[in-house]
């Protein structure tokens, strides 16, 4: 993403920052994409380290069982963004999701993820998290959602739906504890 600021279908805020960097910020009045709870859990095609700044976040791991009839699609997101701002939902596969472990992690600790590895995400609490995630290495192949087989993947989620001064009314809410006016 090349916008400075876009809402992400998983819930968060996202922020462009210098130095392959992103703060991702959590609010519960945050839109997300309509499938969510069936499609949650995804991949990413880079390491990173996230740092917690704010809140608690929980991270959620899962080992992938490719096979014909699991429970999960697989999406592989290559290619052009979308006029909304993702990228296209291609089908590639079904698998079983085990989870292996659920790490909570509170402000001023890290924590890692390999690329390729599936897991997600959740803000504890009350639901306002901030991290600041660094990339550490990136590999060509695309990063994969997952939805349950019967559910249709949101695939217009529109990362643009809210002004970029209705994410900063967010950002300074978590960030900072307090409303701002745009």
């Amino acid at each position: 993403m090349t916008d400075k600021i876009t809402l992400h279908g998983l819930g968060f805020v996202q922020v462009q920052l210098q130095g392959n960097q992103r703060l991702h910020v959590w609010h519960p009045d945050l839109p997300r994409r309509a499938c969510f709870e069936h499609s949650s859990i995804h991949d990413h095609r880079f390491n990173f380290t996230s740092r917690v700044i704010v809140g608690t976040q929980f991270n959620h791991e899962f080992e992938l069982v490719c096979h014909d009839a699991g429970e999960f699609m697989l999406y592989l997101h290559e290619g052009a963004r979308t006029p909304g701002g993702g990228r296209p939902w291609t089908p590639d596969g079904r698998a079983d999701l085990v989870h292996v472990g659920t790490l909570g992690i509170p402000a001023g600790n890290d924590y890692n993820t390999q690329a390729y590895a599936y897991h997600r995400t959740t803000p504890g609490g009350d639901g306002r998290v901030a991290t600041i995630m660094a990339k550490r290495g990136e590999y060509p192949a695309g990063a994969h959602s997952t939805c349950r087989v019967g559910i249709q993947p949101d695939t217009d989620f529109d990362r643009f739906q809210w002004s970029p001064a209705q994410l900063w009314e967010i950002v300074a809410d978590v960030l900072l504890g307090q409303k701002v006016a745009a």
